[in-house]
């Protein structure tokens, strides 16, 4: 019968088993050393995160800054492409304002309506006669059946007024009045981007007889009197240029050699012929006409760009148009790099949206 030898027989056989576990265990230097390499990983990890982040933040700040001025591109675009003129064939009288009771000359193309566009601001030939209204505007007609008159809403194809602009100012008629009357709240300057709209009921086009006018005055009355009457309101903030090119379908090098031939100076007037004491052959040529195609050009700048120009302009509008920019048709692209250059310069976040649309009304087949 065999029994088991004392635990003390194996005393010089080997190391014990707490030997044995002292050199399994991580001593206390290692332990600081994982420590700290693990503390350095969750900081690089965690600079990383923060900054992807940030990132994600921006462009989601971007995204929603601009979103309000894609809109308003879209919304203008679609506008513009159905807009009015309605042009009639009709007798022509001598004299200026015409002689109706003299025997008529010949036939020629008439209508009541009137489409503009061109400078807001500068120039002889400028759209609106006061204020800060930078880069180009457009004013024309269309049948979209706006009405204050709730008898009249189901009267989908009622004719308007209708028109955009920029402006530079505050936001006094853009808020709540006791917020003026407190003044608590500090006035916000800035450019904006504006949609003239005149309800059917307020319509003053025919009521002006604008093919008796002869004069610019006369015949910019039905839409600088809506401006004026607060018929517009804020369709985007944060535009700085809105730039309108009136281009060829298909230039014809016996008559126009480009595009931009049919407005070189960014103006056309379906009236110019009405006011001008030399009628050239372009004006004869565009009378009563609306324009084959629009190229639409929208430069927008975030809030936080907008804000700084307010810090360091106050209530003076920003000259962010060095030169004379946007005054000639074939120097578009010059004027725009020109234009993007400054507000780099600036450090000022801004985006461009363009297109060129087709006007659905436009009677012109081939050159004009």
């Amino acid at each position: 019968m065999k029994f088991p030898l004392p635990s003390s027989s194996f005393a010089g056989s080997g190391p014990s088993l707490d030997a044995k576990k002292s050199r399994q265990a991580f001593t206390l230097v290692e332990l600081l050393v994982s420590v700290g390499i693990f503390s350095i990983v969750l900081v690089a990890m965690g600079e990383m995160v923060n900054a992807v982040l940030n990132q994600l933040r921006i462009a989601e700040a971007r995204f929603s800054q601009f979103q309000e001025s894609q809109a308003a591109f879209d919304s203008m675009t679609r506008r513009l492409s159905t807009c009015e003129i309605n042009p009639y064939y009709d007798y022509q009288y001598p004299g200026s304002p015409p002689d109706t009771s003299a025997v008529p000359t010949k036939y020629d193309l008439e209508s009541d309506l009137h489409f503009v566009t061109g400078p807001s601001s500068s120039g002889s030939r400028a759209l609106l006669s006061s204020g800060d209204h930078p880069t180009h505007a457009a004013f024309f007609h269309g049948t979209y059946g706006l009405t204050d008159t709730p008898a009249w809403q189901e009267l989908g194809t009622l004719l308007n007024s209708w028109g955009y602009f920029l402006e530079f100012g505050d936001d006094d008629n853009h808020r709540a009045t006791f917020l003026n009357d407190a003044s608590t709240s500090p006035k916000r300057y800035r450019y904006r981007l504006k949609e003239l709209q005149v309800p059917a009921e307020e319509l003053r086009t025919y009521a002006a007889k604008l093919n008796t006018k002869n004069s610019a005055t006369d015949l910019y009355a039905w839409f600088r009197t809506a401006v004026t009457a607060n018929h517009s309101h804020t369709l985007a903030e944060n535009v700085v240029a809105l730039v309108i090119s009136p281009l060829l379908a298909s230039p014809d090098a016996s008559v126009y050699e480009k595009e931009t031939d049919l407005a070189p100076d960014y103006f056309y007037d379906t009236r110019a012929y009405q006011h001008n004491a030399a009628s050239t052959n372009l004006m004869q040529r565009t009378r009563h006409k609306l324009p084959p195609l629009l190229q639409i050009t929208l430069v927008a700048i975030d809030e936080a760009s907008a804000q700084r120009l307010a810090d360091e302009h106050g209530s003076s509008m920003p000259n962010l148009y060095p030169g004379n920019l946007f005054t000639d048709a074939t120097r578009l692209n010059e004027d725009l790099t020109t234009l993007e250059a400054t507000l780099t310069e600036r450090k000022l976040r801004y985006r461009v949206f363009t297109t060129t649309i087709r006007l659905r009304n436009a009677k012109w087949t081939s050159n004009p």
